[in-house]
């Protein structure tokens, strides 16, 4: 009886030094015309939460709407690198759920926020992560009449690239040599620049755990919609897709896209539905189980 109770002290001592596994935080990050406290992002966030048992954070850059258009979207990473860097919630790290336009600045953030907290896994829902050849529709509100006379004149000015967000990831086939010169913010992100490539956004990169990127087979807001798995139109053309691993950007690894997909980090999902219109089996099934590891 005393061997008894000895061995199974013994087994509480053992299991006791084991730390329980504890799931990171998660922040989501929305899309252009939206804020945290809108229905869709609101219930999106405490779906989430719900589903997976872990707490979750909707970050916010000014005042939502307006700002998510009109601020450009490297700022706007810089000003969410900032807010991760002061939440205590997140000092040993968090998995980052993105929507549209969002998972450019969430990539903004994993790649250029020195002194940020990691991020594990890293989930992208219909992200234009190669750019996209049409900017987002906006509608009738008064500051879209603003967006669209910006997106009518020279779109990769200066004026326009400081001033309207989609500009910083608008990637024409036909004008990729001014592309490159002018564009201020996605041949940066994506080390598209063959003389300032950069390593540390490579290694920061490739450092996720999972990268899950969800392409929605009936997205029209994204062209092309393949733009959500990195592929992308030819230069010069617009008349088909490139798949991802026949990219240059993945072949040569510019910023570790190839890495992460040879160590089988990367899950390319496609879920039926428009734009980020995803159905809560879809989100149970290709997204909570990244935020509960």
């Amino acid at each position: 009886m005393a061997l008894s109770f000895s061995f199974a002290f013994a087994l509480l001592l053992v299991f006791a030094a084991i730390p329980a596994s504890i799931s990171l935080p998660f922040v989501v990050l929305h899309g252009i015309g939206d804020q945290c406290s809108h229905q869709g992002v609101r219930n999106f966030t405490e779906q989430l939460r719900n589903y997976s048992g872990v707490e979750g954070y909707c970050i916010e850059v000014g005042n939502g709407v307006w700002d998510s258009w009109f601020i450009p979207i490297e700022k706007q990473a810089g000003i969410v690198c900032d807010k991760v860097k002061k939440m205590e919630e997140l000092k040993n790290g968090y998995n980052l759920v993105g929507l549209s336009q969002g998972n450019l600045i969430g990539r903004g953030v994993l790649e250029f926020c020195d002194g940020g907290p990691p991020v594990k896994n890293y989930i992208s829902l219909a992200g234009p992560h190669a750019g996209t050849a049409s900017v987002p529709l906006c509608g009738n509100a008064v500051f879209c009449r603003l967006a669209d006379e910006l997106i009518k004149s020279e779109v990769y000015s200066d004026y326009v690239q400081d001033h309207l967000a989609p500009s910083g990831y608008l990637k024409l086939p036909n004008a990729i040599p001014k592309y490159l010169e002018k564009c201020k913010f996605l041949p940066k992100l994506n080390n598209e620049l063959p003389k300032a490539r950069n390593l540390t956004y490579k290694e920061r990169f490739s450092s996720l755990q999972n990268l899950v990127l969800i392409m929605f087979e009936n997205d029209t807001v994204l062209i092309p919609k393949e733009t959500s798995w990195f592929g992308y139109y030819p230069d010069g053309a617009f008349n088909s897709t490139i798949p991802p691993q026949q990219t240059k950007l993945y072949i040569e690894d510019w910023i570790g896209l190839k890495t992460l997909d040879k160590a089988g980090r990367v899950k390319y999902i496609s879920v039926a539905g428009e734009h980020v219109k995803i159905s809560s089996s879809d989100m149970r099934k290709y997204v909570v189980p990244y935020l509960q590891g």
